[in-house]
């Protein structure tokens, strides 16, 4: 629950010393973190967003972005030895222009950054084929191919937030569109 977060906890007091409110979008993504008690009317978490505007999979876009936005964050945690934890669908944001807000963990969840991205990859491929256990389902799908192989390096093979931030397929997806458009259907 939005509301319950811990004011004073570790976390939230890192990402506000580190980030003020002027400079609140994390090294060059759209990505922030939304540290407030309250979100602004109109916006929704992920899985709200998911549940309300299925079926799937989402377009190759949407969910390219929305994993860049993320790993973005992660990043700006993971080079400060902070591990996030616990991202799930619920810990996202998205505002009413379409950037992504990661919110601070409900508890003090002690990982590993692969965990984060191991997270981040399950996250993905809920995006991409609607269900969260790998491999998706044989079916062809209407997103980007290239998606799903990423998907599988997520969940098999170590990489690091950068490499999922900065990776080709993301990069060449997000590079495609100029703004996000999904409030707009």
């Amino acid at each position: 629950d939005v509301r319950s977060r811990d004011e004073n906890s570790e976390f939230v007091r890192f990402v506000r010393t580190k980030i003020t409110e002027e400079t609140r979008r994390c090294a060059d993504t759209r990505t922030a973190f939304w540290l407030d008690p309250t979100l602004p009317e109109g916006w929704i978490t992920l899985d709200q967003y998911l549940n309300k505007h299925g079926p799937f999979p989402v377009d190759s876009y949407f969910a390219a972005s929305i994993t860049q936005q993320v790993a973005g964050a992660l990043l700006f945690l993971h080079q400060s030895k902070i591990v996030y934890g616990n991202l799930t669908a619920q810990s996202i944001v998205i505002d009413m222009d379409g950037a992504v807000h990661v919110l601070p963990p409900p508890t003090n969840w002690r990982h590993s950054m692969q965990g984060d991205i191991w997270l981040l990859g399950k996250l993905l491929l809920r995006l991409v084929s609607g269900q969260s256990e790998y491999p998706p389902p044989p079916a062809e799908f209407p997103v980007d191919q290239s998606l799903i192989k990423l998907v599988g390096q997520m969940l098999h093979t170590p990489m690091t937030a950068g490499q999922v931030r900065h990776h080709s397929t993301v990069t060449r997806i997000v590079s495609q569109k100029p703004s996000m458009f999904f409030f707009n259907q």
